[in-house]
């Protein structure tokens, strides 16, 4: 192995985030102080992020699809780390508590690990209560009910893997159902995933992007077409 090769990628898929992603790099790249540590911004932007990345160090990569999966998926084919790391650069995730989801991987107790809101810190107003109390339980537990992943925040959008557990799983779609995608690739692939409490904030900058029932729909078909070995998924 290349003696200056990073020990861990970061991916943050950015759309016009501005006015937070210089706060997110920087605290990625803080959180590991003593490690070799590469940030990749999978950007479809319009505005400035991605000269703000590109300065401060960041490797900038264009996916030629539109969509979150699609972002994902373009970052994760630059990454050069042992371990994978994912989260939104909105402010909305702590990027400094990155090292608590990789400490069950590198002691070899997990393949995959998520973040959970739900059991974690959450501010007041970060998730909106139709979220919090239906739409995300509603769709944790189908997912669980349909694959048996065992999560309580499928959702979440800060999570780690190891990079053997990213070449063990077929990622395909491009929207929103990434985030389902991923887990039940990873139950199908026999991955071990563990969860650990984060903390969770109200969005700064930009508003969301998200659509609760659009984005809830996409992922209700992806789980039940992927259930029933119907694709394509997207």
């Amino acid at each position: 192995m290349d003696l200056v090769a990073p020990e861990i990628s970061i991916v943050l898929p950015c759309r016009n985030e501005e006015p937070t992603i210089a706060d997110a790099i920087s605290s990625a790249t803080r959180a590991f102080p003593n490690r070799r540590v590469e940030v990749i911004v999978s950007d479809s932007s319009t505005d400035r992020s991605p000269e703000i990345a590109r300065g401060m160090g960041a490797i900038v990569v264009t996916p030629m699809t539109l969509g979150y999966g699609a972002a994902y998926r373009f970052g994760f084919q630059h990454c050069h780390g042992s371990f994978v790391a994912m989260a939104d650069p909105d402010g909305t995730y702590d990027l400094m508590e990155l090292p608590m989801l990789l400490a069950p991987m590198e002691e070899g107790r997990a393949d995959l690990v998520m973040g959970s809101r739900l059991k974690g810190e959450m501010e007041p107003g970060a998730m909106s209560a139709f979220k919090r109390h239906l739409g995300n339980p509603f769709l944790t537990w189908l997912l669980n009910m349909l694959f048996g992943v065992g999560v309580t925040d499928a959702h979440c959008g800060m999570r780690a893997l190891t990079v053997d557990a990213l070449r063990r799983i077929e990622l395909r779609t491009t929207g929103m159902e990434f985030a389902s995608e991923m887990l039940v690739e990873a139950r199908r692939a026999g991955l071990r995933i563990a969860e650990v409490p984060i903390s969770y904030r109200r969005r700064k900058g930009t508003p969301s992007k998200l659509s609760s029932l659009r984005d809830g729909w996409r992922h209700v078909r992806y789980m039940v077409r992927a259930r029933l070995g119907i694709g394509p998924y997207s």
